[in-house]
């Protein structure tokens, strides 16, 4: 294979946010929540918004916001997909927090509890190291664990272990087109994405999206800084570098959350909530998004 066609896998941060994750690609965010669901093609045309939307920046590696997770909304629900390299325990916890906390901040001051909106979850893992996850596709609902009847469906998980696909077999053409996608996510390879994505114009739209982003000249120059501060931290044990980077990462994520919940004008108490930032730090982005 020439060197040419290989271009990093979709787990990475990058390609992940910029196929799911935008705006302006938010054909391919509908689509894939349309094969998710179950639901019609073209069913979710023009209902799905990105939350959390975060652009490269073009001038320092500092700057950057990218996150591997993209946070949507349809209609009232809310929907959280993610992508790990590596699903461990804590992971599993971790999810199970984003979830929880998501759905306990949909409710403005005064509203029926009744009311709370669904919230969805849906993690990707390239490997997965929890022994109870053993199947590629895994879902998680509130549920009597006595009588198994659901408590409620207003909150629901699903895991997806992509090491298992060799092993999946599906029987109708929505889980196939799922399967297709999944299997461009595990792919490292620029040619076999576009084979697998062939017969489907979504598909081939986005194997083609993801061609340009990964050869897109400040991605490439922002994937040499990852790689060289990696390889500083990595001669020198710097662990507590790369702890301090996840931190910085998540506020960052966090920030860019709240600047988004701002423009829709919901109040700072439950920006605070949802984001965990404090109220002096909301209160600045929303000073500064007035001066803007």
């Amino acid at each position: 294979m020439s060197k040419g066609h290989t271009i990093e896998s979709l787990h990475g941060d990058l390609v992940f946010k910029e196929i799911f994750g935008t705006q302006k690609n938010v054909r391919f965010t509908e689509y894939l929540l349309e094969l998710l669901k179950g639901y019609e093609r073209g069913f979710l045309r023009g209902k799905v918004t990105v939350l959390n939307e975060v652009f490269l920046e073009k001038t320092k590696l500092k700057d950057k916001g990218i996150t591997s997770d993209v946070l949507a909304k349809i209609g009232d629900e809310v929907i959280n997909l993610e992508m790990y390299m590596s699903f461990e325990e804590d992971d599993l916890e971790k999810s199970l927090v984003y979830l929880t906390r998501i759905y306990g901040t949909r409710l403005e001051i005064g509203e029926k509890y009744q009311k709370q909106p669904k919230v969805t979850q849906y993690n990707f893992c390239e490997s997965c190291h929890v022994s109870k996850i053993p199947e590629f596709e895994t879902d998680f609902l509130f549920i009597d664990r006595k009588t198994n009847n659901i408590i409620s469906d207003n909150l629901e998980g699903y895991i997806y272990r992509l090491d298992k696909l060799k092993s999946v077999a599906y029987d109708d053409t929505r889980k196939e087109e799922l399967l297709k996608i999944m299997k461009m996510i595990y792919s490292n390879d620029s040619e076999e994405r576009f084979k697998i994505a062939k017969g489907s114009e979504m598909l081939m739209d986005m194997a083609e999206v993801m061609k340009e982003f990964v050869n897109d000249e400040a991605v490439l120059k922002f994937k040499s800084l990852v790689g060289k501060n990696e390889e500083i931290a990595r001669r020198n044990g710097m662990r507590e570098g790369i702890q301090k980077g996840k931190k910085e990462e998540r506020v960052t994520r966090s920030m860019e959350i709240a600047k988004n919940l701002l423009k829709d004008h919901l109040a700072v108490d439950k920006i605070m909530q949802y984001t965990g930032l404090s109220k002096q730090e909301i209160l600045k982005l929303q000073e500064n998004k007035k001066r803007v």
